[in-house]
């Protein structure tokens, strides 16, 4: 560990915030997921919430029995000018206090095995063809990238007191800086 050749090499992966996201639980908010619904025909808008400028839209079928259904998606790719057409799988779990929570069953194929993953959200990056979980695009968080961003100079201030990047950082959540 923390070898020659360890650490930042300027590569990051793409993140999350980067991508379209389809949320189970945004389309039970907005009515559009529910137990024994069938045939909701509708579609969502993605939209930059500082120029309020349309980015995507999506038509969406829903088919939902008491616990399980599909979701049928159907977009034209800007990039691509290619009509997408393709259900996926949904599930239902209930809650402890009543109710359901559905999920997405990713229907993204990697290295010839299909994930199958029960997921509350997918995620369309860009150049991407197909809705899928955040481990099969190998999508991280941004604040995950950003959670050792300040270790070298944290450990460059607390060298010559003998102190680790580690214990300055924790001297300044405890000084509330």
């Amino acid at each position: 560990m923390g070898g020659y050749g360890s650490g930042f090499r300027g590569i990051s992966k793409r993140t999350v915030e980067g991508c379209l996201t389809l949320s189970a639980g945004k389309l039970m908010t907005l009515g559009k997921l529910k137990p024994n619904f069938s045939t909701f025909n509708g579609s969502l808008t993605w939209t930059n919430t500082q120029t309020s400028e349309a980015l995507a839209s999506i038509g969406i079928d829903t088919d939902a029995g008491d616990d399980a259904g599909t979701v049928r998606l159907h977009y034209t790719r800007k990039n691509a000018g290619e009509s997408v057409d393709y259900s996926v799988r949904i599930v239902a779990t209930p809650l402890p206090w009543g109710g359901m929570r559905w999920w997405f069953i990713c229907p993204l194929v990697v290295n010839e095995r299909p994930c199958g993953r029960r997921v509350g959200k997918l995620y369309l990056p860009g150049g991407g063809k197909y809705f899928g979980c955040r481990h099969c695009y190998n999508l991280t968080y941004t604040s995950c990238q950003e959670s050792h961003k300040y270790d070298a100079c944290l450990g460059a201030v607390g060298a010559p007191m003998g102190l680790s990047a580690r214990e300055v950082a924790k001297l300044l959540k405890q000084a509330k800086w």
